[in-house]
């Protein structure tokens, strides 16, 4: 283990304790959506104006909001690699614990900017 994958696992635990049992859960997610966004922006699909984010994940499936109809069906059809491309980038990260099984993506109903 490097020494910046040991101090991140030193913040993860330094975090648990001070925020509560609850703060595993918001780390995962947390680490779940940067792996989304990294995953995104590798294959070119955060561009023009159009975005996407990983709302919530439960029962193995990320809820993915897009922020047009297009998008969603771009990432509807590359669906299947998304999950393996996030579940890698997620492997060995400290608080990672979430694994992708599917996605769910739906076109944001929001009047603001979807945002990750």
């Amino acid at each position: 283990m490097s020494s910046s994958e040991e101090a991140a696992v030193a913040v993860q635990r330094a975090l648990i304790a001070c925020v509560g049992p609850g703060a595993a859960e918001q780390i995962a997610l947390a680490q779940a959506r940067l792996a989304w966004q990294e995953a995104v922006a590798a294959a070119g699909l955060d561009r023009g104006g159009m975005s996407s984010r990983l709302v919530r994940v439960a029962n193995g499936t990320a809820y993915i909001e897009a922020s047009e109809s297009i998008l969603a069906q771009e990432l509807t059809l590359r669906a299947d690699a998304f999950v393996h491309v996030v579940n890698g980038r997620m492997s060995g990260r400290p608080g990672a614990t979430m694994v992708i099984g599917r996605l769910a993506v739906s076109v944001g109903r929001s009047g603001g900017t979807a945002t990750l």
